[in-house]
């Protein structure tokens, strides 16, 4: 597995802001004003930092609007307007605890399960893609949720809640990369990517590119040949 990095910081920064985010919106730590503006500026930083380091592994990043529309069938489209969601609202709960002293308990709540919601939408992205079967596994999210609690706990200075949960997620981690190799081995086959292997073996009836496609004449006759130049 060689992911690209910006897939690496996307998940990694991203996960780490939404934790921060969820636990300021559950009150911990009881911090006010200017203070509480460091934890934000913090969080937001963050969050917002892996939302943008997620476009560098885009093939065309002007597109990333169009993601908004797909949320009946996207994970990726579902993560965006989750995202954009509990920023919005957890901007609302920072305003007040800022510059108000008030905590807004009922939003700070609501804020902290749409941050878990954006972490989750995030996992099942990767969790759905059989064509990696290491992370095409049920250990996926809850490796996502407990990075996002684990992370978010120790910055917002949580030390015990943190250690324990950053243990569940190291014991997990081994765990999955265990399985993970067992089921990298297995690797694929006809009869498993076509699904008919229950009814016997399954045979190419002619291979592919055996007469004019679309790659063949976009791709090999007229990128490729672009490139030669």
């Amino acid at each position: 597995m060689h992911p690209a990095p910006s897939v690496i910081a996307f998940t990694t920064l991203s996960g780490l802001g939404f934790g921060l985010l969820a636990f300021l919106g559950l009150g911990l730590p009881p911090v006010t004003g200017w203070v509480s503006f460091v934890f934000f500026f913090l969080a937001y930083a963050l969050a917002v930092g892996g939302l943008l380091a997620s476009v560098a592994h885009l093939a065309n990043p002007k597109n990333a609007i169009k993601a908004f529309s797909q949320w009946r069938s996207s994970w990726l489209s579902r993560e965006g307007i989750a995202a954009v969601a509990a920023l919005s609202v957890m901007a609302v709960y920072a305003i007040a605890l800022i510059f108000f002293d008030t905590y807004l308990r009922l939003v700070g709540v609501l804020g902290a399960l749409l941050c878990l919601t954006t972490v989750f939408t995030t996992s099942m992205i990767y969790t759905q893609l059989k064509t990696v079967p290491r992370w095409n596994m049920w250990t996926t999210p809850p490796i996502f949720m407990l990075h996002c609690l684990g992370g978010g706990a120790l910055l917002a200075g949580q030390p015990r809640m943190a250690a324990v949960l950053l243990a569940i997620l190291g014991a997990l981690m081994v765990w999955a990369w265990i399985k993970g190799d067992e089921k990298g081995r297995a690797g694929s086959t006809l009869e498993t990517a076509t699904g008919l292997g229950r009814i016997g073996k399954v045979r190419l009836l002619e291979p592919p590119h055996s007469g004019e496609n679309y790659l063949l004449k976009e791709m090999a006759y007229q990128v490729g040949r672009k490139h030669a130049l």
